[in-house]
C-alpha cells in the first residue's frame, strides 16, 4: 500500500483541487442555484488550503509520483501563480455587475477544474500527461469562454476557441506522435539522454540520420504552445475570444492560461535541450530552436503591438497586448540558457499584477458604464481617481518604464538576449516598447485629459482595494525585485 500512499502524498493539491471542484458543483447543487456567492467563498478558501500546502513544499527535493508527474520548485512556482490568479479572477466574478449571482456555480467549477489541467501540464516531462492536462484546460476554458449562452459574442468566442483549439491540439498530438515514433519514449528526459542503444535511435541518433523529421516534429509541438500563448501565427483567436468572453473569463485566460503554455514550454525545451544528461547533438540542435522561437517573437511583439495601435475597445486592446507581451517573454526563451528561462519566469510574474490590475480596471469601469469602449473613459479619471491613478500605473509597467515591475521584467529579458547575442532581437523589442506608449497611454488620456463625462462611478470599497494592493506590489516589486528574483532562482529547472 506505500507504494500508492506516497505518491497520492505527493499529489496532495491536485487531489485537493479535484475535491473542491466537486464540492463547489455539489454544493451549488444544494443551494439550487439561489446565491452562488457561497459557491465562490467556499473556491477561495479552497484556493487558500492548495496554496498553504504549496508554500510548505518549497525547497524539498524533487520526486516523482506514478513515474509520470514530477513534484520540484519550478512546478510549485506555476501553481501558486495559478493559485494566485484564481484568487482574484474568483473575486472578479464575485464583484462582477454583469453578473446575477444565481445559477453561475458552474463557474467555479470550470476554473477549478481547468486549474487541475494546469497542474498537470506544468508538473510533468511525459508527453501524454502534458496532452491531457492541455485538454482539461482547454475544455474547461471553452465552456467558460461561451458562459453567457445568450449573448452573440460569448456565443461566437466559444465556438472560435472550440475549432481553433481542436485544430491546434490536433496539430501538437500529430507532433507528439512523430517524437514518440521517432525515439520510442514519450519521457522528455529520456528521449534526450538516450543513446538509442534501447530504442529505435534515440533523439541524437534521429537528429543525425533524419533531421528532417524530428524538424517538423518540432514544428508542430511547439505551434501547439504557441496557440496556448497566442504566438504569431496561431494568436488569430486571441482578440475574438477576448472581447467576447466574460471579463473575469478573460482574465483568466490572459493570465493562468498563458502562464500554463509557458511553463508547459519551459519544462519541453528544459528538459529536451538544457538537461544534465542531455545528448551533446541533441543540445547544439537547441540552438536551431532558439533562433526560430527568436523569430517567432519579434514577429509576435511587433503585430501585436501595431494592432493595439487601432482597436476601441479597451478588451481588444488588452488582447493585442498580451499577444505583444508573448513576443517579449519568448526573448528569455529563445536564448535557450538557463538565465534566459529565469527572465521569463521573472517577466511573468511581473505580468501577473501588471495585467491582472488592468483587466480588473476593465471589469470595473464595464459594470458601471455597460461598455468597454475606451472613449466612455473620458473624464472619469477625476470621478474614480484611485482605480485610475492604479490603471495608469499598470499601464507604465506593461510599457515597461521605471520605477514598476515590468520595467525590471524588460531590463532582464533585454540583458539576456544581449549576453546571447540577440542584438537584433532586442533592438526590435526596445522599439515595440516605444510604439506600446502610444496606445496605452491613450487610455490615460482618456481618463485625465479630456472633459469630465456625467454621472458618477458607484463606489466599490473591496474592489477598489484589491486593485489598489495590486498597483502597490506593482511599484514595490519594481523598487526591490530581489525576492521575486531569488524565487524564481530558487524554482529554476537548469
Amino acid at each position: 500500500m506505500d507504494a500508492y500512499i506516497e505518491p497520492l502524498k505527493a499529489l496532495a493539491p491536485e487531489l485537493l483541487l479535484t475535491a473542491a471542484a466537486l464540492g463547489a458543483l455539489v454544493l451549488d447543487l444544494l443551494m439550487r442555484g439561489r446565491d452562488s456567492r457561497f459557491v465562490g467563498y467556499f473556491t477561495l478558501v479552497s484556493l487558500a488550503i492548495v496554496a498553504i500546502i504549496l508554500m510548505n513544499r518549497i525547497g524539498d527535493e524533487p520526486t516523482a509520483a506514478f513515474g509520470m508527474v514530477v513534484v520540484d520548485n519550478f512546478g510549485t512556482f506555476f501553481k501558486l501563480f495559478t493559485v494566485a490568479s484564481l484568487a482574484v479572477v474568483t473575486i472578479f466574478v464575485l464583484s462582477d455587475r454583469n453578473e446575477s449571482h444565481h445559477h453561475i456555480g458552474e463557474y467555479y467549477f470550470l476554473l477549478l477544474g481547468a486549474a487541475i489541467g494546469i497542474f498537470f501540464m506544468v508538473s510533468t516531462n511525459h508527453l501524454l500527461l502534458l496532452m491531457l492536462g492541455l485538454e482539461l484546460l482547454s475544455l474547461a476554458s471553452y465552456a467558460l469562454a461561451g458562459f453567457h449562452k445568450g449573448e452573440r459574442k460569448s456565443a461566437e468566442a466559444a465556438m472560435k476557441y472550440v475549432v481553433f483549439g481542436g485544430l491546434s491540439a490536433g496539430v501538437m498530438l500529430y507532433g507528439i506522435s512523430l517524437l514518440y515514433g521517432l525515439t520510442g519514449t514519450l519521457d522528455l528526459v529520456e528521449m534526450a539522454k538516450s543513446t538509442g542503444e534501447a530504442m529505435p535511435a534515440g533523439l541524437a541518433g534521429q537528429l543525425t540520420t533524419s533531421a528532417v523529421p524530428v524538424a517538423l516534429a518540432m514544428v508542430l509541438v511547439l505551434a501547439g504552445f504557441a496557440y496556448k500563448m497566442s504566438v504569431v501565427p496561431f494568436h488569430f483567436w486571441t482578440p475574438d475570444v477576448y472581447e467576447g468572453a466574460p471579463t473575469p473569463v478573460t482574465t483568466f485566460l490572459a493570465v493562468a492560461s498563458k502562464a500554463a503554455g509557458v511553463a508547459a514550454l519551459l519544462r519541453f525545451l528544459g528538459a529536451l535541450f538544457l538537461g544534465p544528461d542531455v545528448q551533446s547533438v541533441v543540445a547544439e540542435y537547441g540552438a536551431s530552436v532558439g533562433q526560430l522561437l527568436a523569430i517567432l517573437a519579434a514577429v509576435t511583439m511587433t503585430l501585436g503591438n501595431l494592432s493595439a495601435m487601432r482597436q476601441t475597445s479597451l478588451k481588444r486592446l488588452l488582447a493585442y497586448s498580451s499577444i505583444a507581451h508573448a513576443g517579449y517573454i519568448l526573448i528569455g526563451v529563445a536564448t535557450m540558457t538557463g538565465a534566459g528561462f529565469e527572465a521569463a519566469m521573472f517577466y511573468m510574474a511581473a505580468y501577473y499584477f501588471m495585467n491582472l490590475g488592468a483587466f480588473g480596471f476593465v471589469l470595473y469601469f464595464e459594470g458601471t458604464l455597460g461598455s468597454d469602449s475606451i472613449e466612455a473613459l473620458k473624464g472619469y479619471g477625476f470621478k474614480a481617481p484611485l482605480i485610475s491613478i492604479a490603471m495608469v500605473t499598470f499601464l507604465v509597467s506593461l510599457t515597461g518604464l521605471p520605477p514598476t515591475i515590468g520595467f525590471y521584467g524588460k531590463y532582464l529579458l533585454f540583458k539576456e538576449g544581449l549576453d546571447a547575442g540577440m542584438y537584433w532581437l532586442v533592438g526590435v523589442a526596445a522599439l515595440n516598447s516605444v510604439v506600446s506608449l502610444f496606445y496605452y497611454f491613450r487610455i490615460a488620456k482618456m481618463l485625465f485629459l479630456k472633459e469630465p463625462a456625467s454621472g458618477s462611478v458607484p463606489r466599490q470599497p473591496l474592489f477598489a482595494g484589491l486593485l489598489a494592493v495590486l498597483c502597490v506590489l506593482t511599484i514595490y516589486f519594481g523598487l526591490l525585485p530581489d525576492a521575486i528574483q531569488e524565487f524564481v532562482r530558487n524554482c529554476l529547472l537548469i
